[in-house]
């Protein structure tokens, strides 16, 4: 009778363990999906902030002006340009 009690008591504290982990593994694997989340939020931030940096380096007028700036070039009207005949 005894020995059965005890078993019986071994299996419920086993089995409250295995619970008791379990829990523990979902709060764990819960804190890395949300903290995969937060990353992949700040990583997709960081894409649109670059994407639009580079909408602005090579915009028109940014080209325009490192032409003038870095390379000393000038606009030139149209009708002052000649080209070569094809």
């Amino acid at each position: 009778m005894r020995s059965g009690v005890f078993l019986a008591s071994l299996a419920v504290a086993g089995l409250l363990l295995w619970y008791v982990w379990q829990e523990w593994q979902i709060t764990y694997l819960s804190s890395k999906v949300i903290e995969s989340r937060l990353e992949r939020d700040a990583l997709l931030a960081q894409r649109d902030r670059l994407k639009l940096e580079v909408i602005q380096v090579w915009s028109l007028e940014n080209v325009e002006r490192m032409a003038k700036e870095r390379l000393g070039m000038k606009k030139i009207p149209p009708k002052t340009l000649k080209l070569p005949p094809p």
